[in-house]
């Protein structure tokens, strides 16, 4: 048991009762029951063919062109680089949980995921939003829960220009070479055990200097719809497909392909950085009762919590995608939208955004922040 995480066997799997969701949504915390909700309950709807130029936005509600945000200056420092003036751009909408944007600085173009609708979009400024890739992170190929979340979810380029995608229902860290995308594109798998076992279901990545890529493996691919109770933050998981007993922080070695463990201290690890310096690995714990970030040594795997708040009374949720800055602090999508964490560990500024967001990048010369929420994707500009 993982406190109030819990494992059990053979669940069936069906939606919550109409009484539950009038008690969850009664409560002054809904818009973390919301968050966890479309997460979590909302049964995952696949799809196995590439749509082509499919944009999403057509069954969520609408998102203005341009949304009000506040930045909340806690410590001038941030000043050299947030700009309280800036627009807040949406720039797509419609999507059902978008996740891992990374940036492709050789097409101009930022992809992201829609891990509930198992898709990879991409969005430029010529063009607007197109389906990239589907199925993003699901294919059936190997045994997977079928009420958990499936699709893909963080993205990142590898030290030769491919792109990694950890894909939640495939169970592995996969790899697409951009110049050769087509409808009958394969991807090959990058990496999919730990001493023989299948992960969970990798959630996110972040990729070194010399090319080593770390990333977390959660079980959200597991969660047992059915007996969970977002209204307690009960998430119980299916153990009857699981091979690996706990949630991994890893690391893998370009030079070797060799996988390590670094900690299965995390009971829920989830949005994962590298310091400037590259001797620390950030991780968020997205534990919606306990919302904290993890810091560990790159050389011995060493460390502890490194940060755990102060919050507003109003900050609900969990912490979710980080990215690092030029200047070393750390953007991380958590409790109150994103906040501004130096590598001290002292909160510095927090973006209040309309909605819970989930992860966040920067483009290649962090010119803008770009932010996925659950229905849409946004950026606002970075002063220079």
């Amino acid at each position: 048991m993982y406190d109030s995480y819990k494992f059990k066997k053979n669940p069936e799997c069906s939606v919550l009762p109409e009484q539950a969701f009038k008690t969850i949504f009664s409560q002054k915390w809904l818009p973390v029951v919301v968050l966890w909700a479309a997460f979590l309950i909302i049964p995952q709807v696949l799809s196995f063919q590439n749509e082509g130029k499919a944009l999403a936005g057509e069954k969520s509600k609408e998102i203005p062109k341009k949304a009000s945000y506040v930045i909340e200056i806690h410590d001038a420092a941030t000043e050299g680089f947030l700009d309280r003036s800036a627009d807040l751009e949406v720039l797509s909408e419609g999507f059902e949980i978008a996740e891992g944007p990374v940036w492709i600085e050789s097409k101009e173009m930022l992809l992201f995921s829609d891990v509930k609708g198992n898709k990879i979009y991409s969005w430029t400024l010529k063009k607007g939003t197109n389906v990239f890739l589907s199925p993003g992170g699901h294919t059936g190929s190997v045994p997977f829960f079928k009420g958990g979340v499936l699709g893909s979810n963080g993205l990142a380029l590898d030290s030769k220009g491919s792109l990694i995608i950890c894909q939640h229902g495939d169970r592995r860290l996969a790899r697409l070479t951009l110049d050769n995308v087509s409808k009958e594109v394969e991807l090959s798998t990058l990496v999919n055990k730990f001493q023989g076992k299948r992960f969970n279901s990798p959630n996110d990545l972040t990729v070194a200097d010399n090319g080593d890529i770390y990333f977390t493996d959660p079980p959200y691919g597991f969660c047992d719809i059915a007996n969970s109770d977002p209204l307690n933050a009960e998430m119980i998981f299916v153990t009857d497909l699981q091979e690996t007993p706990f949630c991994g922080i890893y690391h893998y070695e370009a030079a070797t392909g060799k996988v390590s463990l670094v900690s299965d201290k995390m009971k829920l690890p989830n949005g994962i950085a590298l310091s400037k310096d590259q001797k620390w690995i950030y991780v968020g714990s997205s534990n919606m009762k306990d919302p904290k970030m993890w810091r560990f040594s790159t050389k011995d795997g060493s460390g502890g919590i490194f940060f755990d708040g102060p919050f507003a009374d109003s900050d609900a949720g969990w912490f979710d995608g980080m990215k690092v800055h030029k200047s070393g602090n750390i953007f991380a999508t958590g409790p109150g939208g994103v906040l501004v964490i130096s590598p001290e560990g002292k909160k510095l500024a927090t973006v209040r955004l309309p909605d819970p967001v989930t992860n966040c990048c920067f483009d290649s010369n962090q010119d803008y922040l770009y932010v996925t929420s659950f229905t849409y994707v946004a950026r606002f500009k970075l002063k220079k």
